[in-house]
This record gives C-alpha cells, structure tokens and sequence, in this order.
C-alpha cells in the first residue's frame, strides 16, 4: 500500500502582497497555487494507492470563486480522470466556526473518488479493498473533538487503517502554529493505526513511529525560510517514509545593519549593497537596520528604498530606533504596537453583528505582528 500524503495548500493566502501576477491575483497567492499544483503532478506521476490531504487547502472558510475553482480542479485531476482515492478533511482555517454553516469543501463531495469529511465529525471511507480511513476534521468545539476522538478505532479486520487528522501533536507546543482553535491531538491514538496523516504544523517532520505532519505545500512565513516543502510518499509495509520537495518561494534573512554614525545617504547606500548581493528579485527578504537615529532617519532616500521594494519580489525593511535613556517606542515597523490596539478599539466600535469577532481580533492582532 502507497500513500501520497500533502497538506496546509492554504490556496488563497498571499492577498497582501504588494504586486500582481497576469492572473489577478497577488504573485504570493499564484505561488501558494504554483506549488500545490506542482505536488499535484508529482503524486499524478506517482499514481499511489491512495492519496490524502489533511486539511487547509484553503486559507480561509470563504476563498474566492476562482481559488475555489483551481483546488476543485486539482482534486478532480487527482481523484476522477486519474483514478487515485483521495481523502480530504477540513482543518481550523478553512473548517466552518458556526454549525449553520458549511464548508467550501462540501461542494467537491460529487466528484467521483473524492472523500470529504469536513462536518466536524469523524467520517471513516473504505477507499479500496482492504484500507480504511479514519478522517477526522477540525470540529467546531475541543469537547466535540474529545467525543470524535473516542470512535478513532482501527478495524482488526482491514488489512490497512489510516487515521488523518488536524492540529496539535499532544504535550508538544513546537507544532502549535498560534493559531485561533487550533485542537490538540492525541499521540496514544495515533499509535494504533498503520499511519497517521497530520497537518497543521507547516514543517515535515514525524512525531510518532507512524505519524507525520507533511508540512505545507510552500513557505507562509519569514519562521520556515530554511525549510523544504512538499508531500510525503509512505509505503505501508515494510514501513518507509520519502519526502518529495517543490519549487517553494526562497526566503532570506539578511545580516542585521548597524545605523551607528553613518548618514541618510551612507546608510541608504549600505543597505542597497546588502540587498543587490542576494539578488532580491525573485526572494522574499527581511532586513533589519538597528540604532537608527531620528537624524539619519530624517536624511534616509526614500526613493532609494521604495526602488529597492519594487525592484525586489518582496523586501521587508525593519528600522529600530538607537537605545537612549529618553527612548520609548521604537520607530519604522515597531509603531505597529499602536496600530493594534487602535484596530482593536476600531472593531470593539462597529457592528460586527454575523462575525466571529473574537476570531476577527486574534486574526488582526497576529497579521499584525507577522515579521515576514
């Protein structure tokens, strides 16, 4: 048995990113599509017995139409014109957080062998002859979670059960993404399957014999710069585990710039040399300049970093004012600490009467906070 294993596509993630593609979209977001549409070649190249996708493919409940369209696309590929079982579930982004609603998965459930469980119950498939899935979603509620996880029991009759599930390996909070909902899973469970599927966490990595986060499909923060991204290709018995990489977006952290005694220009200057020598057009960079003062501040080019910024794929500079007795706020990107609370204030003053607001507010308040 062979099993092709992808998950956090997070489709639709990147609208903040400053320039387009001819598509429409921001280039982040066709790269987030680029590489869940390459993963998708690969494991079409690999024809599997089985493969599954354990939750976030999309980056939020509501993507867009044409976001929506793509991944339908992609897993009718996978599932319909090529013949390969595949198993999706819903995961905390992209899975319902009222019980009135629905998820944008619900409408893939007619493609032929295409199995969706995103009803924040266990569902289990027979997806051939002798394997079992056991799918568990993101519910809608931690005690929900504990009921579904009661029912995660291996058939002894199947020749082969899998269990797939979202979220956070138990007692180890280095696969906590800090993310609103985000569930605990437990590692006892997962030892009594064939294989655990995982998703979540966004780095490949295994957290029991048999169990495995697959890591997201591209690089989502400055935090998973140095990290491959893929899918996983498991061979069941003899149990053997191999990672296959995509063409994920590069991600760089420059060599923090000291402002100490040099001028607006002189400064400008050194920072342009440090950009120029990683070749920045096709990189996601991040540099941080430290003792700005508010003189050199004042005389910094501007038009010679925003050049930078458009000549660069994407470059993020962050100016940190020089440390003096008198000093209380950093300036540059750290203002950003007012802007938070004067967002919150803004949505504790309006009527957010069919929004989550307490979701509105942890989403704001990371987004905010994100250095990438």
């Amino acid at each position: 048995m062979r099993i092709c294993h992808l998950s956090d596509s997070h489709l639709g993630a990147g609208a903040l990113h400053s320039k387009r593609g001819e598509s429409g979209l921001t280039r982040r977001q066709e790269d987030v599509i680029r590489t869940f549409v390459e993963a998708v070649d690969r494991i079409v190249d690999i024809r599997p017995d089985i493969c599954i996708h354990s939750g976030d493919i999309f980056d939020s409940v509501r993507p867009l139409n044409r976001i929506i369209a793509l991944a339908g696309e992609q897993l009718h590929r996978l599932a319909d014109r090529h013949g390969i079982p595949t198993v999706i579930i819903t995961g905390n982004h992209d899975a319902p957080k009222q019980p009135h609603l629905g998820a944008a998965l619900d409408i893939f459930r007619h493609i032929k062998n295409l199995h969706v469980a995103s009803r924040s119950r266990l569902e289990v498939f027979e997806v051939s002859s002798g394997c079992r899935v056991y799918a568990l979603p993101h519910c809608l509620t931690a005690d929900l979670q504990k009921q579904e996880l009661v029912r995660c029991v291996p058939d002894s009759s199947s020749g082969c059960n899998i269990l797939v599930m979202h979220g956070v390996a138990a007692g180890m909070p280095e696969f906590s993404m800090a993310d609103l909902g985000e569930q605990e899973l437990p590692l006892d469970i997962m030892g009594r399957f064939d294989y655990t599927a995982l998703g979540h966490f966004h780095n490949y990595c295994q957290v029991a014999p048999r169990a495995y986060y697959a890591g997201s499909t591209e690089r989502l923060s400055q935090a998973e710069r140095g990290v491959g991204k893929g899918f996983i290709e498991v061979t069941v018995e003899p149990f053997a585990v191999a990672f296959h990489k995509v063409q994920a977006r590069e991600m760089v952290d420059l060599p923090v710039i000291s402002a100490v005694g040099k001028r607006g220009d002189e400064l400008a200057a050194l920072i342009r040399e440090h950009v120029e020598k990683v070749d920045s057009r096709n990189k996601i960079v991040r540099l941080k300049v430290q003792d700005v003062s508010e003189e050199t501040l004042k005389t910094l080019p501007a038009g010679v970093i925003n050049d930078l910024k458009q000549e660069s794929f994407s470059l993020n500079i962050t100016f940190e004012k020089e440390k003096t007795e008198s000093a209380e706020y950093e300036f540059g990107r750290s203002g950003i600490g007012r802007l938070d609370t004067g967002f919150v204030e803004f949505l504790n003053s309006v009527d957010l009467k069919g929004f989550d607001k307490e979701r509105l507010i942890s989403e704001a308040l990371r987004y905010l906070s994100l250095e990438s």
